[in-house]
């Protein structure tokens, strides 16, 4: 109970811990055989670990390196002031920095930065446009402090941690400087079109719904997809900074700024922290910062080409290093579509190699859509890939019927495996708190993803979800001495049913898309789906033309339902403005 005080970073921290959400740290590990709890020599064992498996993997795919001109010698450009950063820039870097975030190797704290931003603006745009001129990021900023954070398995074994940078503060904001001059450029020429992840406007939830749109429009036409997905080993920290240039010298970036992306990739070191011990400093050659904000940016320019290297297939989703390709055919020639698939899949693997990635053919998946014939399978360079019942996409089950029972099952078993502590916290906690923790940590766990799945229902599922849902309105609401409806436990706790969170969903997911033009796939599907009402000049109708049941789980074909619901002029609201209007007009309780 004392956890629970002191704030909400520690309240959060508390709960996180009892809802096995969080990792309490690195508190002792095995090595050479016997476990020990020397924070010191875990330490140097993890910065040991984390060396020595870059450099095998390095060797294990090594790939030409690209010979980087004389980025100094570039012929002036036009308009090359914008390339440095105004205060405006660095107001909203400093801005935009999270407080919780824990300090770098400066030991500065984000929120020192945040507090002293009016007087910091004005010498830090000296500083930043300083760097950019020169081509040279400080060192200081390139050294990190390297915390080992928990994946999976045992919390003993080294092998199941990645390192996390925390890198300066004064880098962070720097970074978010550089990747606002990043975004300028066409999202799809900097990333490619089939990039979701790190992108203004996408996320898994787009990719999920490009997926699901493109498999139903096949089965709504008696066809079969063929997908596979590719595993890749440790991808973030095999990025080549000479080969991420020659991306930025097609893209025809200032030499300037390439040169500042080049510096700040290049000569990095970082130190492995393990509760304030501290092991040596070691030389980070390559890879792009786990923990960084230019990172991950940089690491989509890096795969930009992937569309292009796949160009036959019929579907290209990316979501950071996970890639989904798909090809439609006729049920009668699955066996030339496996063997177009499988040439496909190799000259994507060839592509990896070429920029230095390592792929696990083992964990590789194979799926084929609205196929019941006998089992089929796909080879990859001699090694066979059999075909999956169904395959986790981004978090979502997508099962090769397109149904959603798996997912359900998963959900309601995640779910209630949380059903305990919410009992035991039900006891200790207000009912302020204890409704936080239900819509935090129940309702996101519930409703992740529910664009995708949550309209696309059996009867069935639907009720178990709700039984479910209403069960743990029910604990909430704490009176059973009587026996309340549905509308009343919703009335009483303020939560919102299945259904109405799920339309809700479903509102700003058709919003976002109609008023953002980054998913260029899923927008020009509405578009070819939509019309203008003449009655109300600013309302959007849509066409449902699903010629089957599996056809209008799409999100597409469900647009025309969702917008029947939207009873107020939308198109040209803001998202904030839109969300407080859809909140408002939805009914807490829907049947």
């Amino acid at each position: 109970m004392n956890k629970l005080k002191g704030g909400p970073k520690n309240f959060w921290s508390a709960i996180n811990q009892q809802m096995g959400k969080s990792s309490p740290g690195v508190t002792s590990v095995v090595i050479d055989g016997s476990e020990t709890k020397d924070y010191k020599l875990i330490a140097d064992r993890f910065n040991e670990f984390f060396t020595e498996k870059t450099n095998l993997l390095t060797r294990d795919c090594a790939c030409k390196n690209y010979i980087i001109p004389d980025l100094s010698m570039g012929a002036a450009q036009e308009h090359e002031d914008e390339i440095f950063v105004t205060y405006e820039d660095v107001k909203m870097a400093l801005k935009r920095l999270k407080p919780t975030k824990a300090q770098g190797f400066d030991e500065i704290p984000s929120i020192v930065l945040k507090h002293l931003t009016l007087n910091i603006i004005t010498p830090l745009q000296w500083l930043f446009n300083t760097i950019i001129e020169k081509g040279i990021v400080p060192h200081a900023w390139k050294k990190a402090r390297i915390v080992p954070v928990h994946k999976k398995g045992d919390r003993k074994l080294l092998n199941n941690y990645r390192p996390v940078s925390n890198i300066s503060s004064l880098s962070k904001a720097f970074e978010r400087c550089m990747v606002a001059k990043l975004l300028k450029i066409d999202h799809d020429v900097l990333f490619g079109s089939n990039q979701h992840a790190y992108r203004p406007g996408s996320s898994t939830i787009t990719a999920c719904l490009t997926i699901q749109d493109f498999i139903s429009s096949c089965l709504d036409k008696n066809k079969c997809v063929l997908m596979y997905s590719i595993d890749l080993t440790s991808a973030f920290d095999l990025l080549r900074p000479s080969l991420l240039v020659k991306n930025l010298i097609d893209l025809g970036l200032n030499p300037k700024i390439i040169k500042v992306l080049l510096s700040f990739l290049t000569d990095r070191s970082g130190f492995v922290d393990v509760n304030n011990k501290s092991s040596s400093l070691s030389k980070i050659p390559i890879g792009c910062v786990q923990g960084s904000v230019l990172g991950p940016v940089l690491f989509n320019i890096y795969v930009r080409n992937l569309q292009s290297i796949v160009e036959d297939a019929d579907l290209c989703v990316s979501y950071a290093d996970d890639s989904y390709i798909g090809l439609a055919c006729d049920r009668h020639s699955i066996n030339v579509s496996l063997s177009k698939l499988k040439q496909i899949a190799e000259k994507h693997i060839i592509w990896l190699e070429s920029l230095g990635m390592v792929h696990n053919l083992a964990k590789t998946e194979f799926i084929a859509f609205g196929y019941q014939g006998p089992p089929i399978s796909l080879t990859i360079n001699n090694l066979q890939i059999n075909q999956s019942s169904n395959i986790k996409i981004l978090g979502v089950q997508f099962s090769s019927n397109l149904s959603w029972s798996c997912h359900v099952n998963n959900t309601i078993k995640k779910y209630n495996s949380l059903g305990y502590t919410l009992k035991y916290l039900d006891k200790i906690l207000s009912r302020r708190d204890h409704k936080r923790i239900i819509e935090s940590h129940f309702c996101s766990v519930l409703f992740y993803g529910s664009p995708v799945w949550a309209g696309c229902l059996s009867y069935s599922d639907l009720r178990r979800v709700n039984a479910l849902l209403f069960k743990t309105i029910r604990l909430h609401c704490w009176d059973f001495s009587r026996i309340f409806r549905n509308s009343e436990l919703c009335d009483m706790s303020k939560i919102r049913s299945f259904n109405s969170t799920r339309i809700l969903r479903d509102m700003i997911t058709l919003h976002r898309l109609c008023t953002n033009p980054s998913n260029t796939i899923l927008t020009l599907r509405l578009i070819e789906q939509s019309y203008s009402s003449s009655r109300f000049p600013a309302k959007l109708g849509f066409f449902d033309l699903s010629l089957k049941r599996v056809g209008r789980s799409s999100f597409i074909n469900r647009s025309k339902r969702i917008a029947e619901l939207i009873t107020f002029h939308w198109t040209d609201l803001s998202t904030h403005t839109f969300k407080r209007m859809a909140h408002d007009a939805i009914p807490i309780y829907m049947p």
